[in-house]
C-alpha cells in the first residue's frame, strides 16, 4: 500500500539553535522542582493469541554497510520483522519464545539488540547480525518494559512494572557478557517506565507511572528525587546525541506537554502544550527544530515547531490505512534516538502496519503491512499486551555511537 499525502514543508535550522534556545530558557522559565511521589494504580493487561507468520528468508539480507535496518516488534505474536530502512522492504525476521510479547528494542553499538518482554518479564539479548538469541535475563513473571544501555556502554538499566524495580546490569558487549548486579525499588504506584542517561552515565532519569521523572544515582542505585510532569511519559525522552546533557521530553497531559530536561541542574523547563486528541510517543529531527508525537485515539501524528516558545503545533498527519477512527492507533516512533534518514517510522498498533513519513515534506511515503490487525478492545492501550505491532527501532551501524557520528545520513 502506497498512500501518499503531500503537505507543506517549513524550516531546518540545526541542533545548536535548540541548545542555545534551551540555555536561554533555563533562565527565562520557571523550572519544575523535585516533589514527593503520589500513588496511582497500575493498569490491567489483556491478551490475544494468533498463529505465527513465517520470517523472511535469510537470503533477503542486504549489505549492512549500505542499508540501515528497521527492527519492528510483533508484540502479540512474539516475532521480530527486520526491514530495509528507509525504503521499508522486508529483509528478515525471527521468532522469540512463545509468550515473550516483545515491546521495545534498543541498541548501543549496533552489535546486539535488547528486546523487552511484556508477556514473560524477560530481556532478550539478540546478536543483531546472526539474529540469534544469545542470552535471556529473567526479571519478573511479566511486564519488563525497557532495557537501556548507558552512553559508555558499560551499564544497562531495565525497568519492570509489576515489581516497581529498576535493575542494573553490567554490560560487556565486546566479550558478550551481561550481569545483573543491583536494583532499586520505586515507590508504590510509581513503577519505572523508560530511562535516559546523563552523558557521563552516572545519573539516569526514569519516567514513572502515571506521571513524573525519577532522578537516579546510577553507582548507588538510589532514587534522589522526582520531577513532576503533566501526565505520563511513554518513553518520550529524546537526546540529540548520547553526549548531550539535555533531552526533549513529552508528557501525555494537555494533549502533549513538552519540556526540556536539564540534566546538569536536574530541572524541567516548560516548553508548552499541543492540545492533541491523545498522546503517546515523541521523536524529533536531528537538527532539533521539529518534533512529532503520536495521537493513537485520533489515528494522527502531530508535527510541531521546536524553535518557538511555547512550542507551536504545525499540523496533523492522518494515518488510516484501515478506515475508521481508532482502527490504526499510531504508537511508537523509534527506540529513543532522533530521526535518521529524514524518515519517521510509526507503528500502527491496531492496524498491524508501519507508516514511513518523510519529515522534510510531511509526506506519507508508504504503509507496510507487518501483521494481522488487533481490533480496538483486543489489547491493552497502556501495556500493548495483545497488540499487533509496537516497537520500531533503527539499528545503528557498528560503532556509529562510539564515533559520535551525528552527520546527516
Amino acid at each position: 500500500m502506497n498512500t501518499k499525502m503531500r503537505l507543506t514543508n517549513t524550516m531546518t535550522p540545526r541542533w545548536s539553535f535548540l541548545a542555545r534556545t534551551g540555555t536561554l530558557l533555563f533562565v527565562a522559565c520557571s523550572p519544575t522542582q523535585r516533589s514527593d511521589t503520589n500513588t496511582p494504580n497500575l493498569p490491567s493487561p489483556g491478551a490475544v493469541v494468533r498463529e505465527p507468520v513465517l520470517p523472511g528468508e535469510l537470503g533477503n539480507r542486504v549489505d549492512f554497510t549500505v542499508h540501515r535496518e528497521l527492527w519492528v516488534t510483533h508484540q502479540r505474536d512474539s516475532e521480530i520483522s527486520i526491514l530495509k530502512f528507509p525504503s521499508g522492504e522486508l529483509l528478515d525476521g525471527f521468532s522469540l519464545p512463545v509468550g515473550t510479547q516483545p515491546h521495545i528494542i534498543t541498541f548501543h553499538g549496533g552489535k546486539y539488540a535488547y528486546i523487552s518482554g511484556m508477556g514473560n518479564g524477560t530481556l532478550s539479548i539478540v546478536d543483531a547480525d546472526s539474529r540469534q538469541l544469545v542470552k535471556t535475563l529473567n526479571f519478573a513473571p511479566a511486564l519488563c518494559h525497557q532495557g537501556k544501555v548507558s552512553p559508555d556502554g558499560t551499564t544497562m538499566l531495565v525497568s519492570v512494572f509489576p515489581t516497581r524495580m529498576l535493575h542494573k546490569v553490567v554490560v560487556d558487549e565486546a566479550n558478550g557478557s551481561w550481569t545483573p548486579v543491583s536494583s532499586v525499588e520505586f515507590p508504590v504506584g510509581k513503577a519505572p517506565v523508560c530511562t535516559v542517561f546523563r552523558s557521563d552515565g552516572q545519573r539516569a532519569y526514569v519516567s514513572t507511572m502515571m506521571n513524573g521523572i525519577a532522578i537516579v544515582d546510577v553507582p548507588s542505585m538510589t532514587v534522589l528525587g522526582t520531577l513532576p510532569t503533566d501526565g505520563f511519559i511513554a518513553c518520550g525522552m529524546i537526546k540529540p546525541n548520547p553526549h548531550a546533557d539535555f533531552a526533549l521530553v513529552a508528557a501525555g497531559g494537555s494533549g502533549g506537554h513538552i519540556y526540556i530536561l536539564d540534566m546538569k541542574n536536574d530541572q524541567l523547563v516548560d516548553r508548552g502544550t499541543l492540545g492533541a486528541a491523545s498522546w503517546h510517543s515523541l521523536n524529533i529531527n536531528r537538527e532539533g527544530t521539529l518534533g512529532f508525537g503520536t495521537s493513537p485515539l485520533s489515528d494522527e501524528v502531530v508535527a510541531f515547531d521546536l524553535t518557538t516558545q511555547p512550542v507551536t503545533k504545525l499540523r496533523t498527519i492522518l494515518l488510516q490505512p484501515i478506515a475508521g477512527s481508532g482502527n490504526n492507533q499510531p504508537d511508537a516512533m523509534g527506540g529513543g534516538d532522533p530521526i535518521v534518514n529524514d524518515t519517521l517510522p510509526v507503528s500502527l498498533r491496531a492496524a498491524g502496519q508501519l507508516a514511513l513519513i518523510d519529515t522534510d515534506g510531511f509526506e506519507i511515503k508508504r504503509f507496510v503491512e507487518i501483521s494481522d490487525p488487533s481490533p480496538p478492545g483486543a489489547f491493552s492501550t497502556m501495556t500493548c499486551i495483545g497488540c499487533s505491532v509496537h516497537g520500531v527501532t533503527v539499528r545503528p551501524r557498528h560503532g556509529e555511537r562510539e564515533r559520535d557520528d551525528h552527520r546527516r545520513d
